[in-house]
């Protein structure tokens, strides 16, 4: 029994290679799950034996790839860094995987951050535990004293997540990532963001 759930999850994990390799050079649409399946030595029923259709596949192999940074960063921060190094820590290992498959991060804004269909963005968070980490680190920095308690943590969330697309969405066009690069541009909106840009309070009027 172990050995065929040891096996079934061995051909998931080749799939989902498979399935990031040809989206990152064919795009999502020149991408079929036969080709999929070839490059992962499968047939195109064994693909979706594990995934009912082809966005189901792309959240999957992109949520399995951030669910890894996730947890190379997580394991390998220090638990005295500031909120702000914390996030670039993880942020860096995401970076590091796009630099190498850009093509996959074309299909990923395509696909899932324009998509008409509500939720898809979310659900590739959530099934990544990119919304449980960022939300238990916000936590953390409010109860520190370094982040403003009286903000709804998921509101913290939405706005770094918005920082993070934009940073990857002005890179996107450039020939080559470059990984430092992009840190450096999250990391300036991120400690803007931490230092505020009013000078003084506005009369809002909304």
């Amino acid at each position: 029994m172990n050995t065929r759930a040891g096996k079934r999850e061995q051909t998931r994990h080749n799939i989902l290679e498979a399935a990031r390799k040809c989206f990152n050079a064919q795009g999502y649409d020149g991408a079929s799950t036969r080709e999929i399946a070839k490059t992962a030595g499968v047939a195109e029923g064994t693909v979706f034996s594990h995934f009912q259709t082809k966005e189901d596949l792309l959240i999957s192999s992109v949520g399995e790839h951030l669910a890894d940074a996730i947890k190379k960063g997580l394991h390998t921060m220090d638990p005295e860094w500031c909120f702000v190094d914390k996030m670039m820590h993880i942020a860096s290992f995401r970076f590091a995987q796009i630099a190498l498959q850009p093509g996959l991060w074309r299909v990923i804004l395509q696909q899932l951050v324009f998509t008409p269909r509500k939720g898809a963005v979310k659900e590739l968070m959530r099934n990544s535990g990119l919304i449980e980490a960022m939300t238990r680190l916000i936590e953390d920095a409010q109860l520190d004293g370094e982040l403003n308690p009286e903000i709804d943590p998921a509101a913290i969330h939405k706005t770094t997540m918005a920082l993070f697309l934009f940073t990857i969405h002005e890179h996107v066009g450039t020939e080559n990532y470059d990984c430092e690069d992009m840190c450096a541009t999250l990391r300036e909106l991120l400690e803007i963001q931490m230092k505020g840009i009013w000078l003084r309070q506005p009369e809002l009027v909304g």
